[in-house]
């Protein structure tokens, strides 16, 4: 039997709710969110001194960022709307994008996106009271249209209750989305944008569902796809990453980690062959007797034989 991968810790950063990791092949930088600390983390595992590591204050909570066609700007989905992010000034900047009134209800903030292949930012928006049934909704916003403003829903609040871990298989022209309240991936036909396709009476279009996480398995949230079209899932609350085979449902391989809140996974470094993965804070989430892992909220790689990321979205397109 061939030993484990090892895992590393790649910085003990104590996260309060790390998330949202995506990986810049033109920069060689890894951006990932503290969403409840209100903060960016730009790590860049080639540089030296202060550019290594460092993070950007945002004015609110920030539940994931991806890179745009400036590969110096990032765009941030905050607590009611999206903005700029100037890395090199470590600044926030304009808003792109904002919700209704009737999004921005109490208790409703952005979580995971990602830019869509054809460089579609995605982006869902979540319920604290997700465990009573409060639903979520999916966005897209595209600045190539050249209109301010455009959040589009394309997955609706009777459609989904927790939008989270999601990504592309566009040799299939598919879109998975992690539904955390129910513990499925759910299989979306993409549209030639990477969004997901309506049928004419605008009903989602032969949506299915994948797979399935039992609950002792742990709770899914954060997700990344393969070259092989595997699908890889942080496993909140179950202290691992696994990998599944989305045409069966079967998973394929389980990770286990040094800590027990894994939140989001995502490809990077060299050919794609490195996972990132962050964590979150544990202590007030454990069951009594239980101790937070030494490292919580830290960032972990690792590099698992035969195994690497599809090649890298393209970045958002940023309004001129």
């Amino acid at each position: 039997m061939s030993p484990a991968p090892e895992v590393k810790l790649v910085l003990d950063c104590h996260t309060d709710l790390g998330e949202g990791p995506v990986w810049d092949e033109r920069t060689g930088r890894l951006y990932f969110v503290d969403i409840n600390e209100m903060r960016i983390h730009v790590y860049t595992p080639e540089a030296t001194g202060d550019d290594k590591h460092f993070t950007i204050d945002t004015p609110s909570t920030v539940g994931c960022v991806a890179p745009t066609t400036d590969p110096n700007k990032l765009l941030a989905a905050l607590g009611s709307n999206v903005v700029e992010v100037d890395v090199r000034s470590r600044k926030t900047g304009k808003i792109v994008a904002f919700v209704s009134s009737e999004d921005n209800a109490s208790g409703t903030r952005f979580n995971d996106g990602k830019a869509t292949p054809q460089g579609v930012f995605i982006v869902g928006r979540m319920n604290s009271a997700w465990r009573e049934g409060e639903p979520g909704k999916l966005f897209a916003l595209d600045l190539r249209t050249g209109s301010q403003f455009g959040l589009v829903t394309v997955v609706g609040s009777t459609e989904v209750v927790l939008p989270n871990g999601l990504d592309w298989d566009m040799k299939k022209s598919v879109f998975y989305l992690v539904d955390t309240a129910d513990s499925v991936v759910r299989e979306y036909p993409a549209d030639e944008n990477g969004v997901p396709a309506r049928n004419a009476d605008g009903s989602l279009k032969d949506v299915k569902e994948v797979i399935k996480i039992p609950k002792e398995d742990g709770i899914p949230d954060g997700m990344c796809i393969d070259k092989d079209g595997n699908l890889w899932i942080a496993l909140a609350e179950g202290g691992a990453v696994a990998c599944y085979d989305p045409s069966n449902g079967r998973e394929l391989q389980k990770i286990k980690l040094p800590v027990q809140r894994p939140t989001s996974c995502t490809f990077g470094g060299p050919g794609l062959k490195t996972l990132y993965i962050t964590t979150r804070h544990e202590g007030r989430h454990l069951d009594d007797g239980q101790e937070a892992s030494e490292h919580w909220g830290g960032l972990f790689s690792v590099e698992i034989p035969g195994v690497a990321g599809c090649t890298a979205a393209l970045p958002v397109h940023l309004q001129q």
